[in-house]
């Protein structure tokens, strides 16, 4: 005959144990999701200030091969048509004065906590050669 006594070995993990486990490891998951999701965000940010940047380069060159002067209204309507395709709902002014260009970009960016903030990006460049 066995006797058992009146202590049992535990073996193996609790119920309680393995939920606990689970729990903690689902909130560093979420932490890493919420991560990867702020990361994303900031590449598509940085992706738009990097066409706004192109835009505004382009237009000052436009100025500089049209020997310094204003450009039609068609051309600037056509690099206003291709800031808007490439940063959707940019707004772009140009003014000329004396020998300097101002190019004035505005377009709406993500933000940490915020859908959309109001963004301005400011070229000036001296036309002198």
């Amino acid at each position: 005959m066995l006797v058992r006594s009146g202590s049992r070995s535990q073996s193996g993990f609790t119920l309680i144990e393995v939920l606990v486990a689970l729990l903690v490891l689902l909130v560093g998951l979420l932490g890493v999701a919420g991560m990867q999701y702020l990361s994303l965000q900031q590449v598509n940010n940085a992706n738009l200030r990097s066409q706004v940047n192109l835009h505004a380069q382009e237009m000052v060159e436009m100025v500089r091969a049209n020997d310094n002067e204003a450009l039609t209204t068609a051309e600037v309507s056509a690099w206003n048509a291709g800031l808007s395709r490439d940063v959707p709902g940019a707004t772009g002014a140009v003014s000329l004065s004396g020998n300097t260009v101002d190019v004035t970009i505005t377009w709406d960016e993500r933000q940490y906590g915020n859908d959309a903030a109001q963004q301005t990006y400011t070229m000036t460049a001296r036309l002198e050669q």
